[in-house]
């Protein structure tokens, strides 16, 4: 796959690297490009219920992030056209594919999550990303 028909995505949870689901990266043609962080005024947490745990990634303008590092650990992938097609459409409700705004102010398609989901969801932007959060040994 050439670099100019790859259709980039950004990954915040269980397609990371080593995670659950990033075999459905791989197994569409994916590659990794390269690990990012998010713009600071991005928020995560954990769907509740969700099988394998995942989690939900919303911007909030004008949040200026928590912890050390504001924005979040994210991975950048490229797909085939094909792949990236196949994989946009299977992912579940609430989550979605829009832009994300890196840190670098590079504006990729990646997972967003609609916002009713986030209810009665924990927030764990104060981690930095879904892998510190899995470290807990959830």
């Amino acid at each position: 796959m050439s670099h100019t028909d790859a259709i980039e995505i950004v990954v915040v949870g269980a397609h990371l690297s080593g995670m659950a689901l990033n075999h459905q990266l791989t197994e569409l043609g994916g590659s990794l490009v390269r690990s990012a962080r998010t713009a600071r005024d991005y928020r995560l947490y954990v769907l509740p219920g969700s099988i394998p745990p995942k989690p939900g990634l919303v911007r909030e303008p004008g949040f200026e992030g928590l912890g050390d590092k504001p924005g979040l650990e994210v991975e950048v992938w490229a797909l085939p056209p094909a792949g990236f097609g196949a994989f946009v459409a299977a992912i579940p409700a609430p989550l979605g594919v829009g832009k994300i705004t890196l840190a670098d102010g590079a504006q990729v398609s990646g997972f967003l999550c609609e916002a009713y989901a986030l209810v009665d969801a924990p927030e764990i932007t104060q981690l930095g990303g879904w892998r510190a959060y899995m470290a807990q040994g959830v």
